[in-house]
């Protein structure tokens, strides 16, 4: 087969089950992999396919465990579950960003708009992220340093006898 330069996942002469890779590249890979847009690509031979991994995004699609891919905002809003009243916000903010591609992600964290391949605006449940630097913080946005937001945790008084966290009733499992 010609090589073939794979500029839009619409325009790939290739079949989703082929396999390709470059020709300097270590690994094989669906030609809808974004670690190869814009790449010269060929399908991988016989002998190749036996003796080169595939990379984990090709991995994980053909496993059906990678993106989840929708027709619409409308649709990619309803599977991420999107909280009621922000859809209209979420869609303001997206209404000028060009994209060819809805998906989630395997985690379902979050909803990436892609062109040609690469994720070019995203949101969550509590932001949007419309263009590369720019963050629109939706209802119910709280902002953190990471790891999520602090429990609110309840420990019973210290035992005077053993000086350990006793139950919240107030008995020492060591006292008995």
């Amino acid at each position: 087969m010609s090589q073939a330069t794979l500029d839009q996942r619409q325009r790939s002469p290739f079949a989703p089950e082929t396999l390709v890779r470059t020709e300097t590249g270590a690994k094989l890979h669906i030609a809808e992999c974004p670690h190869i847009i814009g790449s010269e690509i060929r399908e991988a031979t016989a002998a190749e396919r036996l003796a080169m991994e595939l990379c984990t995004w090709s991995r994980a699609e053909l496993d059906g465990v990678g993106r989840t891919y929708c027709d619409s905002l409308g649709d990619a809003m309803r599977l991420f579950g999107t909280h009621s009243g922000t859809e209209r916000l979420i869609g303001d903010a997206l209404r000028f960003v060009s994209h060819d591609q809805i998906w989630l992600p395997n985690s379902q964290s979050y909803v990436a708009l892609g062109l040609e391949g690469r994720g070019v605006a995203w949101f969550g449940k509590t932001y949007v992220v419309p263009h590369t630097g720019e963050f629109l913080e939706l209802p119910g946005f709280r902002e953190s340093g990471g790891g999520g937001a602090p429990l609110d945790e309840q420990v019973g008084e210290i035992c005077p006898v053993h000086h350990m966290t006793m139950s919240l009733t107030g008995v020492c499992d060591l006292c008995d």
